[in-house]
């Protein structure tokens, strides 16, 4: 099995999704050859959705519900003794573990935290690692990357940090591809900075023709690490799972003159990170493998990020942890194209900080109150919570109750793991003084 996790970009960029760029061919052929997701629901940003994919569990259980990096605002961490992780599950199954890229959720420059990696599960790793601002790991993930790989620093001078993860995992496939294997890709692609790949060097750029390029790069790996499958043989038993952490990076931490968003339904996506609208938590979910996924499937079940750590171990045959509350469910039956023994969940749930989300097939709720018909109204533009409709029509009132039930059965959020101090707790903090002076809600958190 190998999972893909993509950097900062969403549907609005990807053509088999139904943007009008044209950046992501190799992608857009894996999903018209497999299954493709249409409800796949993260987290509005990075850190939170990789603490839930790896853990299965939602983030009021573990405090993980809005972003820290441990290596730049310190405190806190991933903490192994605390939580599962689907790469321990697997190797305790007899799987080869590896992870490629990027990992964010533990200071592996700490010495409590140097074993982070393996402790979790991942039995090699190929690693970008930041710290603080003047140490040479700062951000340094692209060009002459800092890069750690199975505890020793590489040398990377003239070299596109992509190229360096991909090669990495195509090695790894080539030595473990006679066992079963599970390689986490926890890309760098697309994060700012935007930079210029080895494909566009030196060509004067906008940000939006550096990003699209950025995109159209990281497409050229992922087509480079399936021909590899092919030559290896092992591309009709190998499952891969495509799927980005949040929306687009779409400008909100730049003018809009630099709005990084795609061109979608005839406009630029205006929403994307940080938001709980569709475009920042409902992401493109692609899962391809000739043999067992079959020719071109689309399916409306709804599917959020906690369910890959019990459908990873569902494929592997591997038993869950005992005494551990995992909120994700196995979507391995829909991959395989089997009957499930009981019917698939009604609802899906996210959130960001204080607010959560649920919806179900059409409607979608907010935990302060708005409500919105997403088959009638995806840019949620009109808010039916105070409206004539939802006290008249019976569907819309019915989907109201059980949504509301299900928010208010739901658990306080747990305690931070860390100090509350990152950029993204700043801007909420800012948000907050900011809606107490105009007494609003607390929307869009």
């Amino acid at each position: 099995m190998i999972f893909i996790l993509l950097d900062n970009v969403g549907k609005d960029w990807f053509r088999c999704y139904g943007s009008s760029e044209n950046q992501t061919p190799n992608i857009d052929h894996l999903a018209y050859t497999g299954l493709r997701f249409r409800n796949c629901y993260v987290t509005p940003v990075c850190s939170t959705t990789r603490h839930m994919l790896l853990t299965g569990r939602y983030p009021f259980r573990s405090g993980w519900h809005t972003h820290h990096d441990p290596a730049i605002y310190g405190g806190g961490y991933f903490d192994w003794n605390r939580e599962i992780c689907f790469a321990r599950i697997l190797r305790d199954a007899g799987y080869s573990t590896c992870i490629s890229g990027k990992w964010q959720i533990n200071d592996l420059f700490d010495p409590t935290q140097k074993d982070a990696i393996t402790e979790h599960g991942f039995e090699e790793y190929c690693l970008f690692f930041d710290f603080l601002k003047g140490h040479p790991a700062h951000k340094q993930r692209y060009w002459d990357p800092y890069v750690i790989q199975n505890g020793k620093r590489l040398e990377t001078r003239g070299k596109f940090g992509p190229d360096i993860f991909t090669d990495y995992l195509i090695d790894y496939m080539k030595t473990h591809r006679d066992k079963p294997f599970c390689a986490y890709y926890s890309a760098i692609l697309t994060h700012i900075p935007v930079v210029n790949t080895p494909h566009n060097l030196g060509k004067e750029l906008t940000p939006r023709e550096k990003f699209a390029g950025m995109l159209n790069y990281s497409d050229f790996l992922i087509g480079k690490l399936v021909k590899a499958m092919d030559e290896l043989g092992i591309r009709d038993n190998t499952i891969l799972f495509i799927v980005p952490d949040n929306g687009t990076d779409n400008g909100t931490d730049q003018n809009a003159e630099q709005s990084l968003g795609g061109l979608f339904n005839g406009r630029i996506s205006a929403e994307g990170i940080y938001s709980l609208k569709e475009q920042g938590i409902n992401m493109p979910l692609i899962i391809n493998c000739p043999q067992l996924v079959g020719t071109e499937r689309i399916s409306d079940d709804l599917i959020d990020i906690a369910d890959v750590l019990p459908t990873l171990a569902d494929l592997a045959h591997a038993p869950l942890p005992e005494g551990v509350t995992i909120d994700g469910k196995s979507f391995a039956p829909q991959i395989l194209n089997q009957p499930r023994k009981e019917p698939w969940r009604s609802w899906c749930l996210t959130q960001y900080y204080k607010q959560r989300v649920i919806r179900d097939q059409r409607f979608k709720l907010y935990s302060t109150g708005e409500f919105f018909d997403l088959s009638e109204d995806p840019l949620e533009q009109h808010d039916l919570s105070r409206s004539e409709r939802l006290k008249s029509e019976n569907t819309s009132l019915k989907s109201y109750a059980q949504l509301k039930s299900v928010l208010d059965s739901l658990p306080e959020n747990a305690k931070l793991p860390w100090e509350f101090r990152s950029i993204s707790a700043r801007r909420i903090r800012a948000q907050e003084e900011l809606m107490k002076k105009s007494g609003t809600s607390e929307k869009g958190q």
